[in-house]
């Protein structure tokens, strides 16, 4: 069998999809000469490809006569087409993957200029703040007070590290064999809720165990999900209600009055974090290990109302919702989501969520939000640059004269944690009397640390023992606790 070359005008009634590339003849729906196809995906007439298969190659030399790939008559497909034509877009597809090119390259450019941006913002601060030190130095200077100044700021300083310290108040055994991972606290219920591992052998899985609040006395134990639990929150408003998500891929709510769960929502992926819309009781996010956030209505027991996706697939570890904040960025409310490889911030606009990543260099631990300073906590692991974690306090810039800031959050104090962050240990804003404290665990100093964010010092370096995994505060009755979770205990400590 002899395939003869072609002219151009011969090439180009071939290429209208209706004659046979070995005889040049057209082809048919139907007979010996239907139109058929190999494995490659050439197309060709049923009897010249059969013939040329079992004829015109030899054995074991048996190949595609346009593409020279290993080819049999097993491979042959029929297709059902009178006639195919094939429409040149090598073009289009070649420019549109230059447009994709330039448009990755203008995110990376524009994601670069943000992240100069904030620096440029860290050093301003930093100058303005030393600025402000060499007047004042200088004004003691002149007055001669300079020494006696000192020595008194020196004593107030170490008063206030002999009066501030954390003590134990309490110490609960949550589970024997560990198991524990993460914590939520009813003001309203006074009631503890902690996530561990079920000590029936004959229903393993996971649950909550409940802690009263008043006397840190443990109560009931609640079976929720046969995976680890990774986050749970509690309703805004129903304070009976616990919303908590699982590696299972389901996501749960649950009357901790009398132990019901009311609702249960499956997903594709297994579950990492949650938070409930802080604008709609009704509505709450949960996040995935692909990095998809799910938007649910608690009225609805179908599918999510929104899927929010980005380039990036990491897990999400954290989601916390921002209410409406009118004169400042966000003014709509939504969420912050800490993705382990990026930070983002959705805004709702056109009642969509439209997201813009947060310039801060990860990879990214937890997120936490006060909704009474307004402040944002973001917590990093140390990378290449940074060789300590950090924990960086950031707050919501004001919008001036309509326009919304370039950063989505202005950083106001990044303090150092420790070297190493193999757990994702999450820390937490403690309000107290006329501040607010950063608590977070110190992995390699193995001890639990609190900065002051008025004066931006680290005020407390206690010991913990125990690698603590979750850290939340409680108030009892015009007290202030700190709350440390270890795999198998539940430790009360009380500032003094």
């Amino acid at each position: 069998l002899k395939l003869e070359s072609t002219s151009d005008n011969d090439e180009d009634d071939g290429d209208d999809g209706r004659t046979c590339p070995i005889c040049m003849d057209i082809w048919s729906n139907t007979g010996v000469h239907r139109l058929s196809s190999l494995r490659c995906g050439h197309l060709f007439g049923h009897s010249c490809i059969t013939r040329w298969l079992q004829v015109g190659c030899s054995t074991g030399q048996r190949r595609c006569p346009q593409c020279n790939k290993k080819a049999s008559v097993k491979d042959i497909r029929l297709h059902y087409a009178r006639k195919l034509q094939v429409l040149d877009t090598a073009e289009r597809d070649r420019m549109r993957e230059e447009l994709q090119s330039v448009q990755r390259e203008k995110n990376r450019l524009e994601l670069e200029l943000a992240r100069a941006n904030l620096n440029q913002q860290l050093h301003l601060q930093q100058i303005a703040e030393l600025k402000l030190k060499l007047v004042q130095l200088e004004k003691q200077i002149s007055n001669g007070h300079c020494k006696r100044v000192e020595g008194s700021l020196t004593q107030k300083s170490s008063q206030r590290q002999e009066i501030k310290h954390l003590s134990v108040l309490q110490s609960v055994e949550i589970c024997k064999d560990g198991g524990c991972r993460v914590m939520a606290y009813n003001a309203w219920l006074k009631l503890i809720v902690v996530s561990r591992q079920s000590s029936n052998h004959l229903f393993s899985g996971f649950g909550i165990k409940k802690i009263d609040a008043t006397e840190f006395r443990q109560t009931q134990f609640v079976f929720l999900h046969p995976k680890p639990i990774r986050d749970m929150s509690f309703h805004p408003q129903r304070n009976d209600m616990l919303l908590s998500v699982s590696l299972d891929r389901c996501a749960k709510l649950l009357n901790v009055s009398n132990n019901a769960v009311v609702q249960s929502y499956t997903t594709d992926n297994p579950l990492w974090s949650c938070c409930w819309d802080a604008d709609n009781s009704n509505m709450f996010f949960i996040g995935t290990c692909n990095g998809a956030i799910l938007h649910y209505d608690i009225r609805s027991n179908s599918e999510p109302l929104n899927k929010l996706t980005h380039d990036d697939p990491s897990p999400v570890s954290s989601l916390v919702a921002v209410p409406p904040c009118p004169g400042r960025t966000m003014s709509r409310g939504g969420i912050l989501a800490s993705r382990l490889n990026s930070c983002w911030a959705y805004k709702l606009r056109d009642a969509k969520y439209v997201g813009t990543q947060i310039p801060f260099d990860g990879p990214f631990v937890s997120m936490c939000y006060d909704k009474h300073t307004e402040h944002i906590l973001i917590s990093t692991r140390p990378n290449t640059r940074y060789p300590h974690a950090r924990h960086i306090l950031c707050h919501l810039p004001q919008i001036t004269a309509g326009e919304e800031p370039s950063l989505v959050c202005n950083p106001i104090h990044t303090f150092q944690g420790s070297t190493s962050q193999n757990l994702l240990s999450r820390p937490c804003l403690m309000p107290v009397q006329g501040d607010t404290l950063v608590a977070a665990h110190q992995e390699s100093l193995k001890s639990i640390a609190l900065w002051s964010v008025s004066s931006g010092r680290q005020v407390i370096n206690s010991p913990a023992s125990r690698p603590v995994i979750d850290l939340c505060p409680i108030q009892i009755n015009h007290n202030q606790y700190l709350a440390a979770l270890t795999e198998k205990w539940l430790k009360i400590y009380n500032i003094i």
